[in-house]
């Protein structure tokens, strides 16, 4: 059947008022782009900064959306890696320039010149997107579509956190911040051989990293640093939160010559003692999202269905709902929406 010229979509026309569900022109693949029909978007809290303006984009109004995932119905005149009917998904990294420095070495992801879904392009809340054919994934067949769209954007900015600390198998990891990264994060530094530390203000949450795989956990608190220290310390930590209470409590628990990974974005600012860091030997970094490789890594082990998400199931038409009990805090693990699409 052709493709739809219409399509419903949720429109951000003004920062924190609700997204206008309308209908809107399908639009039409260009050059090397894939249409693709969404079955599938994760909502992810980068989404709730634009819709409140903290995270601006160049232009309203948008369709926000980065964790899409659906079938290919239509092709560019030059997309040339996928055909009609193949599963693919993208995340935050709509495009890079492809020669710079960063693109060339692993770090396309820091390209200055990228786009972003659903931010500076338009996204995945809506029922169709388009997508550049070289920077969708395809998702593999033992994968769930709605089990890989939370993966193309929280899992994988996970995946690339935990290796960007360089602790090395039998050695411990602590992970702050149990939401849904923080969930991904303990599973797969688990399948990597690490042991686990799981740090977070809810008892509940912690309870869910221990049935994910989490060595110990750890309440966060006053002497949430000392206690890791107990445990043994930490080679490495991953922070998810974003809160700055995590910060001097990572300090404390580190080891000598551990890395401090920062993936979390909190509103203030962090401060130090340099002897906190240099009398260690201490390393701090920033990981935001991740290139194609690591995302291809991922969903491999994903295939093997050891990478599962907690995952809040919700009516695309509910999405204003959604992005309510998100904003509150209301929801553990990760909101996906599911669209009603049949046979094109």
């Amino acid at each position: 059947m052709p493709v739809p010229t219409t399509m419903k979509a949720a429109i951000l026309r003004s920062y924190y008022e609700p997204l206008d569900f309308i209908d809107v022109p399908t639009p039409k693949p260009a050059n090397d782009e894939v249409l693709v029909q969404i079955e599938a978007s994760g909502l992810c809290f980068t989404d709730v900064h634009i819709w409140k303006g903290e995270h601006a984009p160049p232009a309203l109004p948008l369709i926000m959306g980065h964790e899409g995932v659906g079938r290919v119905v239509a092709l560019g005149p030059n997309a040339k890696r996928f055909r009609v009917g193949d599963r693919v998904g993208i995340g935050y990294v709509y495009g890079a320039c492809g020669h710079c420095r960063n693109c060339l070495t692993g770090g396309e992801n820091y390209c200055p010149d990228f786009e972003a879904t659903g931010y500076s392009t338009q996204g995945c809340f809506a029922e169709f997107v388009c997508l550049r054919d070289q920077w969708a994934n395809k998702i593999p067949g033992g994968v769930e579509l709605v089990e890989a769209a939370p993966l193309m954007c929280a899992g994988a900015a996970a995946y690339a956190s935990v290796k960007k600390t360089g602790v090395q198998t039998g050695d411990t990891i602590a992970i702050f911040g149990m939401g849904g990264l923080g969930q991904y994060a303990v599973q797969i530094a688990k399948l990597m051989g690490m042991r686990v530390i799981a740090v977070d203000i809810s008892t509940t949450k912690l309870a869910t990293a221990i049935e994910l795989g989490a060595d110990e956990t750890v309440v966060a608190g006053d002497r949430a640093g000392e206690n890791i220290i107990t445990l043994g310390g930490a080679h490495g930590c991953v922070n998810f939160a974003p809160v700055t209470a995590t910060w001097p409590i990572m300090l404390d628990a580190c080891n000598p010559r551990a890395r401090i990974v920062l993936t979390g974005v909190p509103a203030e600012e962090m401060s130090f003692y340099t002897y906190q860091v240099v009398e260690r030997g201490l390393s701090v970094v920033g990981s935001s999202a991740s290139n194609r490789q690591e995302m291809n890594e991922l969903l491999a082990l994903a295939a093997s269905g050891q990478v599962k998400g907690v995952i809040n199931k919700v009516p695309f038409e509910q999405i204003n709902e959604a992005f309510n009990a998100l904003t509150e805090g209301r929801v553990e693990g990760r909101t996906v929406l599911i669209m009603k699409s049949g046979e094109i």
